[in-house]
């Protein structure tokens, strides 16, 4: 379940300004349930989508995520930063501005996926 932006730490919204370049314009995701906390973070230095999560669970799907895309680094989103700071692990991605991709059967944004998964 995603939490609002307010429930982040001081500290973890000091550390994304601090990555950002300053203050910044926060909008949620309106999609997925990965992270407790989903956004494009707007601030001086552009835009990152910000992932955060406390819980156990969370935090634990964050890390494999980083670790995945290390390992396949020649697909975006690139991490640009992560950290942890009060219990969370704070991790900023490269934006990428476009739909979720559209995956029932039929739809036409299936090539492209099995296109990626093929690549990987």
């Amino acid at each position: 379940m995603r939490s609002d932006w307010t429930t982040l730490p001081e500290s973890v919204t000091a550390g994304i300004a601090e990555r950002v370049g300053g203050t910044f314009d926060v909008v949620p995701a309106l999609g997925g349930d990965h992270a407790e906390i989903a956004s494009t973070v707007t601030g001086p230095a552009g835009q990152v989508f910000v992932k955060a999560a406390s819980g156990e669970l969370g935090v634990q799907s964050l890390r494999y995520e980083l670790a995945a895309t290390r390992t396949i680094d020649r697909h975006p989103p690139a991490v640009l930063w992560h950290f942890e700071s009060d219990g969370w692990l704070v991790v900023g991605t490269e934006h990428l501005a476009g739909p979720h991709p559209d995956l029932p059967p039929g739809s036409p944004d299936l090539d492209l996926f099995l296109a990626t998964l093929t690549a990987l």
